[in-house]
C-alpha cells in the first residue's frame, strides 16, 4: 500500500511540476535599424547603434543563465540575438510570429530562461502572451523596452526595464 501511494504521490508531483513549470522569458525588441535594405527589400541590417544596444543587452543579461535564445528570422532580430547567444555558445533558434499565441504555449511548457527577440508589435504581444497582461504596441522609433515574464507556480509576474545604453 505504501509502496503505491508513493508511486502515485511521485506520479502526480510529476505532473504538477510539468503542467507549471518555473521559467523566465525576456522579451525585447530588434535594436536600432537601417532605415532601408541595401538591396531594396524589407529586411534591414542594424545600425552601428543598434550593434552597440545588441552588445549592451548582452551585458545586462550577462549573469543570466540563458538556456535558449530565439528570434524571428529577420536580420535585424538574428543580429539582436547574436551576440547573447554566441557569449552562451547557443544557436539562436528561429521562429515565426504566424501562430504567436502558440509560440507562448510551447514556450510556457518548457521550464528554464529564454531570450526572445522578436519587433514592435509582436514584443509586447508576446510578453502578454506570456503574463497575462495587456500590453500596449511599442512605438515604431522605441528600441529600449525590455519585458521580463517569471512565472512560478504558474503564476506570472512581469517587470518592464529598459536597454538604456548611452
Amino acid at each position: 500500500m505504501k509502496k503505491l501511494f508513493l508511486s502515485l504521490f511521485v506520479m502526480f508531483g510529476v505532473t504538477a511540476s510539468a503542467l507549471a513549470a518555473d521559467s523566465t522569458y525576456y522579451v525585447v525588441r530588434h535594436a536600432e535599424k537601417q532605415a532601408t535594405d541595401l538591396s531594396g527589400g524589407d529586411n534591414p541590417v542594424l545600425t552601428e547603434k543598434g550593434v552597440k544596444r545588441a552588445a549592451h543587452i548582452m551585458n545586462m543579461l550577462k549573469d543570466v543563465p540563458i538556456d535558449a535564445v530565439y528570434s524571428t528570422e529577420t536580420y535585424r532580430t538574428v543580429m539582436t540575438a547574436t551576440p547573447t547567444a554566441a557569449d552562451r555558445g547557443l544557436p539562436v533558434k528561429l521562429f515565426t510570429t504566424d501562430d504567436l499565441a502558440g509560440f507562448a504555449d510551447m514556450l510556457k511548457a518548457m521550464r528554464g530562461t529564454y531570450l526572445i527577440v522578436a519587433h514592435s508589435s509582436s514584443t509586447p504581444d508576446l510578453a502578454s502572451l506570456l503574463s497575462g497582461e495587456n500590453l500596449p504596441k511599442l512605438d515604431e522609433s522605441d528600441y529600449e523596452q525590455m519585458f521580463k515574464v517569471e512565472i512560478t507556480d504558474g503564476v506570472a509576474i512581469l517587470t518592464q526595464f529598459q536597454t538604456t545604453f548611452e
